[in-house]
């Protein structure tokens, strides 16, 4: 009988790359697409994915009633693996009602622990405690739609929400004085009738990296370093376009730090963690209790994260498993790199450039060609829309 995984988000990339990893093992993979669009997304046309299920956007209880009425089996416990942080969150809340059927990612199996540790807050005082730098922050709380800016922020500084649950994205701007910050605070006190900001010292960031990982609480493994080497604009801020994964030499103390610091939570599951550097200092950006966009380039290179994590969830050894890559590749995010040409961040020849200067890719798979020809021949026919758009204009 075949383990059945059911693997939950938005990013058809990474949804789709898992799907083909874990089909190509044998396992009965399931799909719930957290998208809201009239078209098939790509991984539908996968021939990895046995069964696929929509919630057309972020509904909690649609997802337990796919996961409940369709996805449990009376003969085993179906593997859930999270691709974002609202999937995550919505196991995380309901572990109660979820574990006599499923197994997924948790803190020592304790309701509502997930959600606890994506607070950035939390997660900043423990990288400090473990010995990590991190930047000075103070809150901003906007309660029904009011605020006030504490006098002791310092400028210039970089907002965001402490919670990955709370439009993230929307928050993320850099303040060069009081009067960017009052007006970052107005616009989004007309989004959110309550908010906790977070205020950080701004940091000139000369080099921004990640790492991706799998632990089973007590055991933790980050087979390499990821070196972003640009970064997505617009809609898609803040998430890499471009990347190079390389070995972990040189890296090993920070390393080691990280891995003490998912220790210490006591996280089961896939992980990653950004950090960057400045003026020749490492420091902690923030935790995801889940598998990155980018993870894909590492599993890419024969560290199998999602088989791990679904094999200690089974309790099953993972000795024989690679766990370390010993060369360099760079990658590419092909769905978001596509998404920032339409909107005009690249120019065609800076789209062409990226492909071409990349090793790695997320939908390429000569085991499974229907999805990447899919892509393609969405891309080309938006590309035209777009071109007869902008000559009409």
């Amino acid at each position: 009988m075949k383990q059945k995984v059911v693997i939950i988000g938005y990013g058809f990339d990474t949804r789709l790359f898992l799907a083909q990893t874990l089909g190509a093992l044998g396992y009965e993979v399931s799909i719930i697409a957290l998208n809201i669009t009239k078209s098939k997304p790509i991984d539908y046309y996968s021939k990895y994915v046995k069964h696929y299920y929509y919630t057309q956007g972020d509904y909690e209880d649609k997802i337990l009633h796919i996961l409940l009425n369709e996805c449990k089996d009376d003969n085993q416990k179906v593997v859930i693996i999270p691709i974002n942080d609202f999937s995550a969150s919505v196991l995380d809340k309901n572990l109660e009602l979820l574990k006599p059927h499923f197994l997924f990612q948790h803190i020592h199996h304790s309701q509502g622990a997930v959600v606890e540790w994506m607070n950035k807050e939390k997660q900043k005082k423990l990288a400090q405690l473990v010995g990590m730098n991190v930047a000075a922050s103070i809150d901003i709380e906007i309660v029904n739609r009011t605020y006030e800016i504490p006098a002791d922020v310092h400028y210039p500084c970089f907002t965001k929400t402490r919670s990955f649950t709370s439009g993230y994205k929307h928050t993320l701007h850099r303040c060069e004085n009081e009067h960017e910050l009052r007006e970052v605070l107005d616009y989004l006190c007309q989004m959110y009738e309550n908010l906790t900001l977070m205020v950080e010292d701004y940091k000139e960031i000369e080099k921004e990296y990640a790492v991706v990982g799998v632990s089973d609480g007590k055991n933790v493994i980050i087979p390499a370093v990821m070196e972003i080497l640009s970064m997505a604009k617009g809609s898609d801020r803040g998430i890499a376009l471009q990347g190079k994964v390389m070995p972990c030499n040189g890296y090993e103390d920070l390393i080691k730090l990280f891995e003490l610091y998912i220790r210490e939570i006591g996280f089961v599951g896939m992980f990653d963690i950004d950090f960057y550097r400045c003026e020749g200092l490492y420091y902690f950006g923030e935790l995801n209790l889940r598998i990155g966009g980018s993870g894909f380039a590492v599993i890419s290179q024969g560290v199998n994260l999602p088989e791990m994590h679904i094999k200690s969830l089974l309790g099953k050894n993972i000795d024989g498993l690679r766990k370390e890559i010993t060369s360099s590749v760079t990658y590419l995010n092909e769905r978001i790199c596509t998404e920032n040409w339409f909107e005009g961040h690249l120019t065609n020849h800076e789209f062409f450039s990226i492909f071409k200067s990349s090793d790695v890719s997320a939908i390429k798979c000569k085991h499974d060609r229907k999805p990447e020809f899919i892509f393609w021949l969405k891309t080309i026919k938006k590309y035209f829309i777009l071109w007869k758009r902008n000559l009409f204009k």
